[in-house]
């Protein structure tokens, strides 16, 4: 089951990647944050791997029981493809696990700042 959660996770990735440089030419994306800022995001595919493992399985792994959470998250990427492009949910799916990575690098990085003064 890890070999097929890797793939469809790389997949997904790549679909995303695909995507913003289909629409804009590059790796950035403008994320609006919950206080209303926009801020722009750089990424690549270590990034949004290590967000995918980090911010979605963790949690899934987190909250169920090992097989279970392998089988939900295969499915759950699975449902966010189609034929080599995202699905609508798909799409939302990822502009929000970019969205959450860009709230908590701000917020690792207001930490770091409050630590220097």
């Amino acid at each position: 089951m890890k070999i097929l959660i890797e793939t469809r996770r790389r997949h997904l990735v790549w679909a995303k990647l695909d995507s913003m440089m289909r629409r804009t030419g590059s790796y950035f994306q403008i994320v609006k944050l919950d206080d209303g800022t926009k801020l722009p995001v750089e990424l690549d595919e270590d990034i949004l791997t290590k967000a995918l493992i980090n911010f979605f399985e963790a949690m899934i792994y987190d909250t169920h029981k090992r097989e279970q959470a392998e089988n939900l998250i295969a499915e759950h990427y699975s449902n966010c493809m189609g034929v080599n492009k995202l699905t609508p949910d798909g799409v939302d799916f990822m502009n929000e696990l970019i969205a959450t990575l860009a709230d908590q690098s701000l917020k690792a990085e207001e930490l770091a700042d409050g630590y220097q003064m």
